[in-house]
């Protein structure tokens, strides 16, 4: 089966799926890894008391599942790090969906999916590559089918890839966990692609990155418990206009959704804040229910 894909959200600035049913925040489990992950669903309004209306576990194509992606026809894109594979769920997700394709040729570790506004699929790898096995991102172009095999790889700058985004606009940024960065590669993409610009101050130890509607950076910091946001224009020299540390313990990822209300998953739950956004911010709802080692998250049907 093949998919004839339009611009995804991951936490970024491409436009969010039209909701066709209940809008739900989806959340990978990553548990122990492998068959214990899982993903979970919880419908809207979200509460802290909010247990998951839906489940999907290894017989479902789940292992070791990390990062999320929406395509803009709804479909649920799920990065499998503990079997080197991304699958791909037609909506509505529910307990007995499988997998409408399964992506494998050249996908390594992966950790994190975007898409850009041609339809092409952007997978981060944590390990491998042709730049010593420190990680690399595939680009799979569209229509994506079971088949797909990446039409080339780029990996300059990088070291253990973790989170990866398209801004919506000329540039996809990397959050490079071994190498306490973040780094952006400028449009027109190729195998020899290098950074055109490496972000470090305020970075420990990232995980993910998101671009919201500003434009403004976002950063998960793993290693020092916090998200960091950088404001445009974005350069080598950019530093924090503000962070968030209030409710984050060893966050893994983060989206944004309806009203641009921003979603952390953390060590053991997931946190909601609310714009506007500053230092102060403090979490408005945290769930727990349901969740095993929260990984990925993102807000769709």
């Amino acid at each position: 089966m093949t998919f004839a894909l339009s611009a995804c959200a991951n936490g970024g600035a491409p436009p969010t799926p039209t909701p066709t049913g209940h809008l739900r925040l989806f959340v990978t489990n990553f548990a122990g890894g492998g068959a214990t992950s899982s993903l979970v669903a919880y419908v809207f309004p979200l509460s802290s008391g909010s247990a998951p209306n839906s489940t999907l576990t290894s017989s479902n194509g789940i292992n070791g599942a990390r990062g999320l992606a929406f395509d803009f026809s709804d479909d649920l894109f799920v990065a499998n790090s503990s079997n080197a594979t991304v699958t791909a769920y037609l909506p509505p997700v529910g307990n007995s969906s499988v997998p409408a394709l399964t992506i494998t040729s050249g996908v390594g570790t992966p950790e994190d999916i975007t898409f850009d506004f041609s339809l092409d699929l952007y997978v981060a790898s944590l390990t491998g590559g042709s730049c010593g096995g420190t990680g690399y991102v595939a680009l799979y172009t569209s229509p994506l089918s079971s088949t797909s095999v990446p039409a080339f790889t780029f990996c300059a700058g990088m070291n253990a890839p973790r989170g990866v985004v398209y801004d919506g606009a000329s540039t996809i940024w990397v959050a490079n966990s071994g190498g306490n960065n973040v780094t952006a590669y400028a449009f027109p993409l190729s195998a020899a692609s290098s950074p055109s610009a490496t972000l470090t101050s305020g970075i420990r130890t990232p995980y993910a990155v998101a671009i919201d509607g500003s434009g403004n950076l976002w950063v998960v910091n793993h290693g020092n418990n916090s998200v960091a946001v950088y404001s445009p224009p974005l350069t080598s020299a950019s530093t924090p206009a503000f962070t968030i540390t209030n409710g984050i313990n060893a966050p893994n990822y983060m989206t944004f959704g309806t009203n641009g209300t921003l979603y952390v998953a953390n060590a053991t739950n997931v946190t909601a804040y609310q714009p506007p956004f500053s230092s102060s911010s403090a979490p408005t709802l945290t769930i727990a229910t349901g969740l095993n080692g929260p990984a990925g998250v993102a807000v769709g049907n």
